[in-house]
């Protein structure tokens, strides 16, 4: 998603270098917010897949040599195999276990699941469809139905999905006042006397609201062309300057080869602050995904970016930020288990600007682990440390006599815990039919999380360097179709 960071004003006076950096953030937080909530959104449908199974048992493959025959053996280490993400290697072992037994409905249950891990559709609704003819309890019977809903879903050439996201924060730095108290102008450095460049904190409440359309260009690959429209707002209750608006529409397809994937996209995204629009950006996009090893992913993506900025009421130098962008992208997902995955990237970027102290380029480097813990609840944690250097020194701030080039170290340190609903619910608190039954099947799919933030700047100029914590709560629901 194309989200462009941007910096608001040029130095117009006492207040305003901070000033740059709050509006700075708030608009980079549209598009973390989408980053973010891809991977909560991954996390809760990797652990709603693993509550749907089994965890393993810790077992090896000597205890099957030594006891080949061993039907309950055999079950528990394909258990571990599905356990340690060796699908194919669980599909072997159910399936020798069948040929000991092919009446084992539970043996067959788990074996039409890794059917449907490793997308073999036809094979695992084969499966679903034989155990729907024996007599299973009703838990059973509830999971096939929904497996065969999903297989159903993923058999549709068109795919439509709606997802929307309520939720609300609260920054103890909302407007990235300087840790120092002092600022630089014109090369002075001085106290800051008022109190609206001061530290304030903040409460905002998030809106989002993203669908989703793809279309199976019916090649046996799965080659697909797709579309996406996001908008996203953040109000302030008393930092009306800093509310920020986001919308974004993007076109793509997927081009898949064996283990490899390759997305190119374009999109345009327009943003406002305080009601006002001031920057519209075009980005054209491409990704390559690679399934090197069953555990290991490679990617690498790079993107173009053309930022057009206009002038708002309270800054007439946004123009003098218009340019492109240039990104690049390389990193690796890692899947340790069925429970923990982690995933690293480097990127690298470089910014032109009308002028040289808005031109900069950027490098960073990012980790985040995710955790699915016992009933489908997870932890994910993410460390984000980079380096920005700007081109030319900014006179207006450190004055003519002694100019300094602005060099910036941005850290960004989070960790979110969340589940669904429905992973707190009882089934048997409502009604079996009725609206009783219509309530707890509207709310069970409700994701929520609680993160925790900080986020913050070093900087060779004391205007820049700040420091923020942020508590967040959110709430989303999405919609197949």
């Amino acid at each position: 998603m194309a989200f462009i960071t941007v910096l608001l004003s040029g130095i117009t006076g006492t207040g305003a270098a901070n000033a740059q950096d709050s509006l700075q953030n708030v608009t980079r937080q549209s598009e973390q917010f989408f980053q973010d909530f891809n991977t909560i959104t991954d996390a809760t449908e990797r652990s709603q897949m693993l509550l749907m199974t089994d965890d393993g048992a810790d077992i090896t493959f000597g205890d099957i040599l030594a006891n080949p025959d061993d039907i309950l053996l055999n079950f528990r280490w394909a258990k571990a195999q599905m356990a340690r993400g060796n699908m194919r290697g669980a599909v072997s072992t159910l399936e020798r276990i069948l040929v000991l037994d092919p009446s084992l409905a539970p043996v067959r249950l788990y074996y039409a699941i890794v059917l449907f891990r490793l997308d073999s559709l036809d094979e695992a609704r084969s499966q679903f469809e034989l155990l729907q003819t024996l007599e299973l309890d009703g838990e059973a019977a509830r999971q096939i139905n929904e497996y065969l809903r999903l297989i159903r879903e993923r058999r549709q050439r068109v795919k439509q999905a709606l997802t929307v996201s309520f939720g609300t924060h609260y920054d103890t730095n909302k407007n990235a006042s300087p840790t120092s108290k002092e600022q630089l102008v014109t090369g002075t450095r001085t106290a800051i006397s008022t109190d609206a460049d001061l530290r304030q904190d903040d409460i905002g409440f998030i809106g989002a609201v993203r669908y989703d359309v793809s279309y199976d260009l019916g090649y046996q690959e799965g080659h697909e062309v797709f579309a996406a429209l996001s908008g996203y707002t953040d109000d302030q209750v008393q930092l009306d300057s800093l509310d920020v608006m986001s919308a974004d529409v993007e076109i793509g397809a997927r081009w898949r080869a064996l283990d490899l994937v390759i997305t190119p996209s374009i999109s345009q995204t327009a943003q406002a602050l305080s009601r006002e629009k001031f920057l519209t950006a075009r980005t054209a996009q491409l990704r390559a995904d690679w399934n090197v090893r069953p555990d290991t992913i490679l990617f690498g993506q790079v993107a173009y970016s053309d930022e057009r900025f206009q002038s708002t009421t309270d800054s007439s130098a946004l123009v003098q930020r218009a340019g492109q962008r240039y990104t690049g992208t390389v990193g690796s997902h890692y899947t340790w288990n069925e429970s923990q995955r982690t995933s690293v990237a480097a990127t690298w970027s470089r910014k032109e600007a009308a002028r040289g102290y808005y031109t900069s380029r950027s490098i960073s480097g990012d980790i985040n682990h995710t955790y699915l813990l016992p009933g489908g609840k997870y932890v994910i944690g993410g460390l984000t440390y980079g380096l920005d250097q700007y081109q030319e020194a900014d006179t207006l701030v450190t004055g003519t006599t002694s100019p300094i080039r602005r060099t910036d170290n941005p850290m960004r340190l989070r960790l979110t815990y969340g589940a669904r609903l429905g992973n707190l619910m009882e089934s048997d608190w409502f009604d079996a039919e009725g609206a009783g039954r219509e309530v707890y099947d509207f709310l069970a799919p409700i994701s929520w999380s609680v993160t925790g933030e900080y986020q913050g700047a070093r900087s060779n100029i004391t205007n820049y360097e700040y420091e923020n914590m942020r508590a967040q709560i959110l709430l989303s629901r999405r919609w197949d179709f």
